[in-house]
């Protein structure tokens, strides 16, 4: 029988950068497409995904997260090994277990707080943060900089952490202190715990989004020092396709967040060949 992997997708997502992964993974193995609007019905999600062992969710996005959380919990309840798995979204991805796996594993990140919304904040500790650093607010479920929002004083505080939670009532908030950054910040990508691309993104302010038609993207050569510290850290996250956001002052670098579902197209002429370096991974697991 031949090897197989499981394919999720979202119709409205769905798009030409699929179509060039799907394409490595077919000369790897046979792809079973697996669509959450269509697939609703689980005894029939069980056949079809029966000869996958593995199965790649690159869709906790956007409005869809939740759908895709609950169709990849669904098959680890199969037995599939789901790359990556909903842990990995609901525990690393999570920006204030992020700073907690940070600690546990001793990898440089920002001081961070966790921000009540629901309940009253105590000012007074609020007001003395702000007197040492500015604080990014950021809301702990988020993506593309959409709930991020860098405060100088207090009632910028007040202001942006309303402004968080119109846009995102549903989630918890944390504060980073803020990491001067000239305006730069990096990319890692890493497949099977291994770098296997490092760029720079190169705005015109603070936060970089990874808004392609806005910034700059260029490959640049990871020293050993950060190549080491993106790997240990892709392990301690348990990530084992992951894109880690790095920012570097002076000569520290400070990883600031970690990406479950990476976008491998930042370096358009680059994509196919990460795309492939995937499928090969993914088929040694299978």
């Amino acid at each position: 029988m031949a090897k197989a992997i499981g394919y999720v997708y979202f119709r409205d997502y769905f798009d030409k950068d699929d179509e060039i992964l799907i394409k490595h993974l077919e000369k790897e193995m046979d792809v079973v497409k697996l669509c959450p609007e269509k697939d609703i019905d689980y005894e029939s999600i069980k056949r079809k995904a029966e000869n996958c062992q593995v199965v790649l969710n690159n869709y906790v996005i956007g409005r869809v997260t939740s759908e895709s959380i609950e169709f990849s919990k669904t098959l680890e309840e199969l037995g599939k090994t789901v790359i990556n798995s909903s842990h990995s979204y609901y525990y690393e991805e999570d920006k204030w277990m992020f700073y907690l796996k940070c600690l546990e594993h001793k990898l440089p990140t920002p001081r961070t707080y966790l921000i009540p919304k629901e309940t009253k904040y105590d000012s007074k500790e609020i007001k003395e943060l702000l007197k040492e650093k500015e604080l990014v607010l950021k809301a702990v479920f988020s993506e593309r900089g959409l709930c991020v929002e860098k405060v100088a004083n207090y009632p910028e505080f007040k202001a942006k952490l309303r402004k968080i939670v119109r846009r995102n009532p549903s989630s918890p908030l944390i504060a980073q202190e803020f990491v001067p950054n000239a305006n730069k910040s990096y990319r890692a990508t890493l497949i099977g715990h291994e770098l296997r691309q490092f760029i720079v993104k190169i705005g015109t302010n603070w936060k970089q989004k990874g808004d392609v038609k806005n910034e700059t993207f260029r490959t640049v050569k990871a020293d050993d020092e950060v190549k080491r510290l993106c790997e240990r850290a892709s392990k301690a996250f348990g990530m084992q396709i992951c894109g880690l956001d790095l920012v570097k002052n002076g000569d520290s670098w400070h990883i600031i967040e970690a990406n479950s579902c990476p976008y491998m197209c930042f370096i358009r002429k680059d994509s196919s060949r990460l795309m492939g370096e995937m499928a090969a991974y993914l088929a040694g697991l299978s």
